[in-house]
This record gives C-alpha cells, sequence and structure tokens, in this order.
C-alpha cells in the first residue's frame, strides 16, 4: 500500500513539474463595449476558455478612441496540457484561443500581430 501512494506522489509531481514548465504567452489588443456585458465579464469569459490561466490588462489610448469602447493590451498565459492530453498543442491551437476569444459576446476585437509559440517557463 506505502508502494502504491508513494507511485501515485510521484507521477502527480512529475505531471506538475511538466505542464508548469511549458507556460505560453499571447500577447495582443482587445478592444472591447459594456453594451452587452461588463468589461469584467468579458475578462472572467477569457479566463474561462480551455488552458488559459491568467489574464492581465493594461489600458492603452489608440490614435482615434471610439465612445464607449476599451482599449486593453492583454498578456494571456495559455497552460498546453488541456490540449496535450487530447491531441497536440501548437501555433493552430494558439490561433484557435484567439479565435474563441473574439466570438466572445462583447468583444469586438482582439488583434495578436504576430501569433507565435512564446514559452515563457513556469
Amino acid at each position: 500500500m506505502k508502494l502504491k501512494e508513494l507511485i501515485r506522489k510521484e507521477i502527480l509531481s512529475i505531471i506538475k513539474e511538466n505542464s508548469a514548465a511549458k507556460l505560453y504567452k499571447v500577447e495582443g489588443k482587445l478592444i472591447s463595449s459594456d453594451e452587452l456585458k461588463t468589461q469584467s465579464q468579458i475578462l472572467s469569459d477569457i479566463r474561462s476558455i480551455t488552458g488559459i490561466t491568467t489574464v492581465n490588462v493594461e489600458e492603452y489610448t489608440p490614435k482615434m478612441p471610439k465612445k464607449g469602447r476599451f482599449y486593453d493590451i492583454l498578456t494571456i498565459k495559455i497552460d498546453p496540457y488541456p490540449y496535450i492530453r487530447h491531441g497536440k498543442f501548437d501555433l493552430d491551437t494558439i490561433k484557435q484561443i484567439i479565435d474563441n476569444i473574439n466570438h466572445i459576446k462583447g468583444v469586438i476585437k482582439f488583434t495578436v500581430d504576430n501569433p507565435q509559440m512564446v514559452n515563457i517557463g513556469i
């Protein structure tokens, strides 16, 4: 029984180390409106997308802002483990996550200039 518990703990430790060492980052510009949802609800919906662990928000002012819109630079951290577990995690997966963000109600546009696999470690 002790051996079984020891093996289980070791496996969990390895899984945590492997997934923690492979976080990825995506940075892009978000334009949103609070007509359908509040800004905090929109960010909550973004955080609920599979693999997204954190979303950091920094406001910016575009050259010609439109009234009733929010302009933010988002830095999103993605854990690839949920995707790897069911297949693969690659640039197409990141592009799909970007597309998923663009389909959230209240998001007018989320753009990432050069989507790429940026491994940030832990």
